[in-house]
């Protein structure tokens, strides 16, 4: 029970030109692997950890580059599923001071595909920790795959969720919220940005109001802030991001959930403690400082060492 296993989607993102808010209004676009589930397996592997990746990808020329940026990152990808459908694009607007605006094309596509069928049942009743999130819950059969893929994480480890909300992808709003809690209340460890909270129609943002069913400890984060995080022993606390000029926000999220998961299964034994996970967050909030000084999402996911570094420097 060694392996993190992260199921969802995984798409092209298509970035536009620095500085211009405007996806219409750029002259030129940069391709680079994106998907929020597939940064965080790629970001878990840079550290250091055993990781694999379930999720479905097109028969097309960006399903193969896809599939080759993960096994370049040293992702297991014997879970990644090639289907009949057009891999998703999703256009990526990047204002000012970082700030981002996506826009999907064909989404949902390829990546909603996965099903109950594609899922190795032995590998993920054995993870050390099931990770997965939002986007793929948007349409059948990758939702009830998804969720499927939960309730066996759940038999022997830890259960992670990132909601990611991205509403423009769901065709109904009610039935996002409903999918999304449902969701949130199925794992152990749920990580929400105010953005997704406020997308989800919870106006309060203390951590503690996330713990409920099988959830077991909750972070909340908040940009350049940092993050609060509460536990069910009673735990609670924040973590101060390290100052950083932002470059690029797009891919913080998952790198401080990558550096989260990382630190918890690999250092603290997947155990949801207040201690555990009070000292976690302080390598997350540095994980996301580091991806916001680089443009992109999988080329500003850090390394060990300059996460070290960056933790170290923080103290």
């Amino acid at each position: 029970m060694s392996r993190i296993v992260c199921v969802g989607e995984t798409f092209v993102d298509l970035f536009g030109e620095p500085e211009v808010a405007d996806v219409g209004a750029s002259e030129f676009f940069r391709r680079a692997a994106g998907g929020a589930v597939s940064n965080v397996a790629i970001g878990i592997a840079r550290l250091g950890g055993d990781v694999a990746f379930v999720g479905s990808v097109g028969r097309d020329p960006f399903g193969r580059f896809l599939v080759r940026a993960l096994a370049r990152e040293n992702v297991d990808i014997d879970g990644l599923r090639t289907v009949d459908a057009p891999t998703s694009v999703i256009f990526v607007a990047r204002g000012p001071d970082g700030a981002r605006d996506f826009h999907p094309l064909n989404c949902p596509g390829a990546e909603s595909l996965l099903s109950e069928g594609d899922l190795d049942r032995a590998m993920l009743a054995n993870a050390r920790c099931v990770h997965f999130g939002g986007v793929a819950l948007a349409a059948e059969p990758a939702r009830t795959a998804c969720m499927t893929a939960a309730r066996l994480g759940a038999r022997n480890g830890l259960v992670s969720f990132d909601p990611n909300v991205r509403p423009k992808i769901f065709p109904d709003g009610a039935k996002m919220r409903a999918v999304m809690l449902e969701a949130c209340q199925a794992s152990h460890l749920v990580k929400c940005s105010n953005e997704d909270l406020e997308a989800l129609g919870i106006d309060d943002r203390d951590p503690s109001r996330l713990l409920r069913d099988a959830t077991r400890a909750a972070v909340v984060t908040d940009g350049q802030n940092g993050c609060r995080w509460a536990t069910a022993d009673g735990g609670a606390g924040s973590a101060i991001a390290p100052r950083i000029e932002a470059v690029d926000t797009t891919g913080a999220g998952d790198a401080f959930m990558a550096a989260l998961l990382w630190r918890l299964c690999y250092h603290h034994h997947a155990k949801l403690e207040a201690a555990a996970l009070g000292e976690s967050v302080r390598w997350a909030v540095a994980a996301g400082a580091l991806a916001c000084g680089k443009e992109g999402a999988i080329a500003s996911l850090p390394r060990f060492d300059e996460l070290e570094a960056m933790t170290h420097a923080a103290r």
